[in-house]
Protein backbone atom coordinates (compact mmCIF):
# COMPACT_ATOMS: atom_id res chain seq x y z
CA UNK A 1 0.00 0.00 0.00
CA UNK A 2 1.35 3.22 -1.13
CA UNK A 3 1.31 6.19 1.58
CA UNK A 4 -1.01 8.04 -0.93
CA UNK A 5 -3.53 5.01 -0.61
CA UNK A 6 -2.63 5.14 3.13
CA UNK A 7 -4.51 8.28 3.56
CA UNK A 8 -7.43 7.80 0.92
CA UNK A 9 -10.53 9.26 2.12
CA UNK A 10 -9.38 11.12 5.61
CA UNK A 11 -10.37 14.93 5.55
CA UNK A 12 -8.05 17.80 5.86
CA UNK A 13 -7.99 18.08 9.22
CA UNK A 14 -6.74 14.61 11.16
CA UNK A 15 -7.10 14.22 14.92
CA UNK A 16 -4.18 12.30 16.23
CA UNK A 17 -6.68 9.53 17.31
CA UNK A 18 -8.05 9.11 13.61
CA UNK A 19 -4.48 9.09 11.99
CA UNK A 20 -3.36 6.13 14.48
CA UNK A 21 -6.39 3.94 13.90
CA UNK A 22 -5.98 4.32 10.42
CA UNK A 23 -2.32 3.12 10.66
CA UNK A 24 -3.09 0.18 13.21
CA UNK A 25 -5.91 -0.96 10.66
CA UNK A 26 -2.87 -1.22 7.87
CA UNK A 27 -0.77 -3.17 10.10
CA UNK A 28 1.83 -1.00 11.40
CA UNK A 29 3.40 -1.49 14.70
CA UNK A 30 5.79 1.73 14.99
CA UNK A 31 3.13 4.22 14.60
CA UNK A 32 5.07 6.93 15.74
CA UNK A 33 7.61 6.08 13.66
CA UNK A 34 5.53 5.97 10.27
CA UNK A 35 4.01 9.59 11.27
CA UNK A 36 7.14 10.96 11.18
CA UNK A 37 7.80 9.22 7.82
CA UNK A 38 4.72 11.21 6.46
CA UNK A 39 5.59 13.96 7.45
CA UNK A 40 8.84 14.26 6.53
CA UNK A 41 7.48 13.19 3.36
CA UNK A 42 5.02 15.73 3.32
CA UNK A 43 1.91 13.76 3.36
CA UNK A 44 0.74 15.28 5.74
CA UNK A 45 1.42 18.64 8.31
CA UNK A 46 1.83 18.20 11.78
CA UNK A 47 -0.73 21.38 13.66
CA UNK A 48 0.37 20.31 17.25
CA UNK A 49 0.63 17.43 19.64
CA UNK A 50 -2.26 15.35 18.53
CA UNK A 51 -3.53 17.33 15.25
CA UNK A 52 -2.53 16.96 11.63
CA UNK A 53 -3.60 18.21 8.27
CA UNK A 54 -2.78 16.49 4.63
CA UNK A 55 -0.66 17.77 2.85
CA UNK A 56 -1.12 20.20 -0.37
CA UNK A 57 -0.54 17.29 -2.48
CA UNK A 58 -3.41 15.03 -0.92
CA UNK A 59 -5.73 17.48 0.39
CA UNK A 60 -8.92 18.88 -1.99
CA UNK A 61 -9.28 21.90 -0.10
CA UNK A 62 -7.39 24.38 2.07
CA UNK A 63 -7.33 23.16 6.30
CA UNK A 64 -9.67 25.36 7.76
CA UNK A 65 -7.99 27.53 10.72
CA UNK A 66 -11.56 28.24 12.48
CA UNK A 67 -12.34 24.58 12.85
CA UNK A 68 -9.14 24.29 14.25
CA UNK A 69 -9.36 26.76 16.33
CA UNK A 70 -12.70 24.91 17.94
CA UNK A 71 -11.16 22.09 18.04
CA UNK A 72 -7.39 21.41 18.40
CA UNK A 73 -8.01 23.42 21.97
CA UNK A 74 -11.63 22.74 22.69
CA UNK A 75 -14.24 22.88 23.55
CA UNK A 76 -14.37 26.51 21.95
CA UNK A 77 -15.92 28.82 19.62
CA UNK A 78 -14.61 31.23 17.30
CA UNK A 79 -15.09 34.64 18.84
CA UNK A 80 -13.38 37.97 19.46
CA UNK A 81 -12.56 40.57 16.67
CA UNK A 82 -12.56 38.23 14.08
CA UNK A 83 -16.24 38.24 14.27
CA UNK A 84 -16.58 42.45 15.44
CA UNK A 85 -14.87 43.03 12.20
CA UNK A 86 -16.86 40.82 9.79
CA UNK A 87 -20.35 42.13 11.41
CA UNK A 88 -18.65 45.16 10.47
CA UNK A 89 -18.19 46.38 14.53
CA UNK A 90 -14.71 47.47 14.18
CA UNK A 91 -12.77 48.54 11.10
CA UNK A 92 -9.61 46.49 10.79
CA UNK A 93 -9.39 42.86 9.55
CA UNK A 94 -7.75 40.65 11.83
CA UNK A 95 -4.88 37.92 10.96
CA UNK A 96 -5.71 35.76 13.81
CA UNK A 97 -8.46 33.46 14.70
CA UNK A 98 -9.67 34.15 18.02
CA UNK A 99 -11.61 31.05 20.03
CA UNK A 100 -12.96 31.50 23.33
CA UNK A 101 -12.65 28.70 25.80
CA UNK A 102 -12.78 27.44 29.41
CA UNK A 103 -9.03 26.64 29.00
CA UNK A 104 -6.21 28.52 29.99
CA UNK A 105 -5.58 31.17 27.68
CA UNK A 106 -2.94 29.89 24.40
CA UNK A 107 -1.51 30.65 21.06
CA UNK A 108 -0.52 28.64 18.37
CA UNK A 109 1.31 29.58 14.98
CA UNK A 110 0.17 27.09 12.25
CA UNK A 111 1.02 27.26 8.38
CA UNK A 112 -2.21 28.29 8.10
CA UNK A 113 -2.34 31.35 9.90
CA UNK A 114 -2.72 32.04 13.61
CA UNK A 115 -4.89 31.03 16.60
CA UNK A 116 -5.75 32.41 19.63
CA UNK A 117 -7.78 30.99 22.49
CA UNK A 118 -8.68 33.01 25.60
CA UNK A 119 -10.50 31.85 28.91
CA UNK A 120 -14.01 33.09 29.30
CA UNK A 121 -15.88 31.08 32.18
CA UNK A 122 -17.46 27.87 31.33
CA UNK A 123 -21.06 28.72 31.59
CA UNK A 124 -19.95 31.75 28.98
CA UNK A 125 -18.62 29.77 26.31
CA UNK A 126 -21.68 28.38 24.17
CA UNK A 127 -24.53 30.01 24.85
CA UNK A 128 -24.44 32.80 22.13
CA UNK A 129 -23.09 30.29 19.26
CA UNK A 130 -24.07 28.73 16.60
CA UNK A 131 -22.98 26.27 14.04
CA UNK A 132 -21.62 27.12 10.70
CA UNK A 133 -22.05 24.12 8.79
CA UNK A 134 -19.93 24.70 5.67
CA UNK A 135 -17.42 22.11 5.75
CA UNK A 136 -15.62 21.12 7.72
CA UNK A 137 -18.05 23.61 9.93
CA UNK A 138 -17.34 25.30 13.05
CA UNK A 139 -18.86 26.57 15.90
CA UNK A 140 -18.81 30.71 15.94
CA UNK A 141 -20.19 33.25 18.16
CA UNK A 142 -23.08 36.01 16.92
CA UNK A 143 -22.07 39.66 17.27
CA UNK A 144 -23.42 40.62 20.73
CA UNK A 145 -21.66 37.34 22.14
CA UNK A 146 -18.90 38.54 20.51
CA UNK A 147 -19.00 42.14 21.69
CA UNK A 148 -19.25 40.68 25.44
CA UNK A 149 -16.39 37.89 25.26
CA UNK A 150 -13.71 40.76 23.77
CA UNK A 151 -14.99 43.13 26.99
CA UNK A 152 -14.24 40.20 28.65
CA UNK A 153 -10.93 39.47 27.80
CA UNK A 154 -9.70 42.94 28.10
CA UNK A 155 -8.13 43.49 31.43
CA UNK A 156 -8.89 47.37 31.28
CA UNK A 157 -12.10 48.54 32.76
CA UNK A 158 -13.34 52.23 32.86
CA UNK A 159 -14.80 53.70 36.04
CA UNK A 160 -16.81 55.93 34.78
CA UNK A 161 -19.68 56.33 31.82
CA UNK A 162 -17.96 58.98 29.52
CA UNK A 163 -14.91 57.30 30.19
CA UNK A 164 -16.27 54.00 29.07
CA UNK A 165 -17.81 55.61 26.10
CA UNK A 166 -14.59 56.98 24.72
CA UNK A 167 -12.86 53.54 25.73
CA UNK A 168 -15.56 51.52 22.89
CA UNK A 169 -15.78 54.09 20.67
CA UNK A 170 -11.74 55.02 20.51
CA UNK A 171 -9.75 52.90 21.89
CA UNK A 172 -11.69 49.68 20.75
CA UNK A 173 -13.05 51.55 17.55
CA UNK A 174 -16.55 50.53 17.58
CA UNK A 175 -18.77 51.30 15.43
CA UNK A 176 -21.77 53.25 16.71
CA UNK A 177 -24.40 52.64 13.90
CA UNK A 178 -23.56 49.01 13.76
CA UNK A 179 -23.52 48.78 18.12
CA UNK A 180 -26.83 50.36 17.73
CA UNK A 181 -27.88 47.79 15.64
CA UNK A 182 -27.02 45.02 18.18
CA UNK A 183 -30.43 42.87 19.96
CA UNK A 184 -29.78 44.66 23.52
CA UNK A 185 -32.25 42.33 24.99
CA UNK A 186 -29.87 39.83 23.61
CA UNK A 187 -27.12 41.39 25.38
CA UNK A 188 -28.59 41.48 28.61
CA UNK A 189 -29.75 38.04 28.34
CA UNK A 190 -25.89 36.26 27.77
CA UNK A 191 -23.92 39.12 30.24
CA UNK A 192 -25.88 37.14 32.68
CA UNK A 193 -24.14 33.96 31.30
CA UNK A 194 -21.06 35.45 32.28
CA UNK A 195 -21.71 35.87 36.21
CA UNK A 196 -19.15 38.93 35.93
CA UNK A 197 -19.23 42.22 37.82
CA UNK A 198 -16.99 43.83 35.44
CA UNK A 199 -19.70 42.25 32.60
CA UNK A 200 -22.55 43.51 34.39
CA UNK A 201 -20.34 46.95 34.06
CA UNK A 202 -20.73 46.77 30.20
CA UNK A 203 -24.03 45.88 29.93
CA UNK A 204 -25.27 48.54 32.08
CA UNK A 205 -23.70 51.22 30.06
CA UNK A 206 -24.26 49.64 26.66
CA UNK A 207 -27.60 50.17 27.72
CA UNK A 208 -27.11 53.85 28.64
CA UNK A 209 -25.74 54.19 25.06
CA UNK A 210 -28.61 53.11 23.36
CA UNK A 211 -31.07 54.59 25.39
CA UNK A 212 -29.72 58.37 25.33
CA UNK A 213 -26.43 57.84 23.27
Amino acid sequence: MTDIELLKGLDTEIPGWVLQSRLTESGYVNIWQKIEGLVADGYIQRIMRGWYCLGPLLRKREPSLRYLACNVYGPAAVSGNLVLFEAGLIPEAVASVTSVTVKRSRSLKTPYGNIQWLTVPRQAVFPGTYAVKDPPGYIRAIPEKALLDQLYIIRYTPQNYPLWKAFILEDLRIDEDALAKLDLRLIQELGESFESPKITRHVKWLVRMARTG
